[in-house]
């Protein structure tokens, strides 16, 4: 009977999804996850699945709804709702099975089996009951390893709802089709959304405004690292490259311009300071081609970004890149610095949702992409640039302009040495593999920097461990 069941129940539940997700909004919390996580006390008992055991990133996920015009208090609300949670879960896709305590009530030591599509069945016990709220902690076979509290508050314009949790992936199949394939995070929106708005007629109710979706996503300490032979690969790679080209192996020469940043945010809210607020920053500028080829023949463009930030500095590196869906996702030679589009190919972590950034160049062509030539265009007058951020596959929305003047001037003498690794924009950590693989290799190349700028900054009388005879050095 089950196994019929949940193939409708899942067709019902995506058809519901469809209707209610544009009545959710969704944002970051901003605050530390993993903070949270660490706060949270060791839950004794058998069987307890803490986010300590989990795999994957941590998650802190709130889900709130207000309420208007309710005849009940937050206490009276949760009592009804302790009296049958399934009279606002979806039981299309959960239904609650009590295993432990009486039925209609909510006490400590209570325990239940929530039913769900796939492998599992999501077992839970109650730790913590106040007039105000509840609180479930995970047993081993979950779907997730961690805490998830309900509660409500009484306000001026009525009641608050909100369910909170804190916790990761219980295995790594759940992590893959959480943070992977994204099935298992759609489900638990739909899910939990759908019970906020049932809780609201339980009320006697209505959901006043959207119901608002907050998570913030960090990586646990000792989880999601790059192994040590591919990291120690990868960083030995971009050293010998350093060492074979005066220090840089990418984007040997540019231009320094001066840069002015004008954020005005967009239509919708990343939770991310430099994605939403307004202001206007002024930082530096550099322009170069990635090869270093002859201007007459294409190569990867590339835009790198400083700017000061509360805590010291923000870098952001961009290059030609395509536009579209998929182009967004390769490196693009170019042949001319205007018009075009530079964006940052890898992704970075705004929440739970994976971003890229972008700055689209408009004005005069500026054509072929050599230095002097575009040394000459600034001069004349500043260049251009639209500010834009995307999901990996969504639709690019403007967030700001750039602008950068001249006069052009050089780095080869003190070059900027740009690490978006150690720099991050404040809410924008880098995400995936191929960032994490990007700190090391930065690194590396730096340290090459460092030791060859020590080696020319030596005076000649000054010794040093291989120094030659006088006579050899002539």
């Amino acid at each position: 009977m089950r196994s019929a069941r949940w193939p409708a129940g899942m067709g019902i539940a995506a058809w519901r999804w469809m209707r209610r997700s544009r009545r959710v909004r969704r944002g970051g919390i901003r605050t530390d996850a993993v903070a949270d996580v660490e706060r949270l006390p060791h839950r004794g008992g058998g069987g307890v699945q803490e986010s300590r055991q989990g795999s994957g990133p941590a998650f802190q996920r709130r889900y709130t709804v207000r309420i208007s015009g309710s005849p009940l208090s937050a206490e009276e609300l949760i009592a009804r709702l302790g009296d049958d949670l399934n009279a606002a879960s979806p039981v299309e896709v959960a239904v609650f099975d009590k295993t432990a305590g009486a039925e209609g009530t909510v006490e400590v030591g209570d325990e239940y089996v929530v039913h769900m599509p796939g492998p599992w069945n999501c077992p839970v016990r109650v730790v913590d009951r106040t007039p105000e709220s509840f609180r479930f902690v995970t047993l081993r076979g979950h779907l997730e390893a961690g805490e998830i509290e309900f509660r409500a508050a009484e306000t001026a314009d009525g009641l608050v709802f909100t369910i909170e949790s804190w916790a990761r992936s219980g295995d790594r199949l759940a992590s893959v089709l959480y943070s992977g394939l994204r099935i298992a995070k759609e489900m638990q929106l739909h899910m939990w959304t759908h019970f906020c708005e049932r809780v609201a007629e339980l009320a006697g109710g209505s959901v006043r405004g959207e119901i608002e979706v907050s998570t913030e996503r960090t990586d646990v300490r000792g989880t999601g690292r790059v192994t040590g032979a591919v990291a120690g690969a990868a960083a030995k790679g971009f050293a010998l490259a350093a060492r074979l080209r005066d220090g840089r192996p990418l984007h040997p020469e540019g231009l320094v311009f001066d840069a002015a940043i004008v954020l005005h945010g967009g239509s919708r809210e990343w939770c991310v300071p430099f994605l939403d607020d307004r202001a206007v920053l002024h930082g530096t500028a550099r322009l170069s081609r990635a090869a270093g080829l002859p201007d007459a023949f294409p190569d990867v463009l590339g835009l790198a970004l400083r700017w000061p930030q509360g805590d010291g500095d923000a870098d952001l590196l961009l290059a030609t890149t395509g536009h579209g869906r998929l182009g967004r996702h390769l490196l693009r030679p170019a042949i001319r610095w205007t018009p075009g589009f530079y964006g940052s190919l890898l992704a970075y972590r705004a929440g739970d949702r994976c971003v890229l950034l972008g700055a689209a160049a408009r004005g005069p062509r500026i054509r072929p992409a050599g230095l002097a030539g575009l040394a000459r265009a600034v001069d004349a007058r500043p260049l251009l640039f639209d500010l834009v951020v995307a999901t990996e596959f969504g639709p690019w929305e403007r967030f700001g302009e750039l602008r950068l003047t001249g006069p052009a001037r050089t780095d080869g003498r003190a070059p900027i040495r740009f690490d978006p690794a150690r720099r991050p924009v404040r809410g924008l950590p880098p995400a995936g593999l191929l960032q994490r693989m990007r700190g090391p290799a930065y690194a590396a190349v730096q340290d090459v920097a460092r030791r060859r700028a020590g080696g020319a900054a030596r005076a000649p009388s000054e010794p040093g461990p291989r120094r030659r005879p006088e006579k050899a050095r002539r």
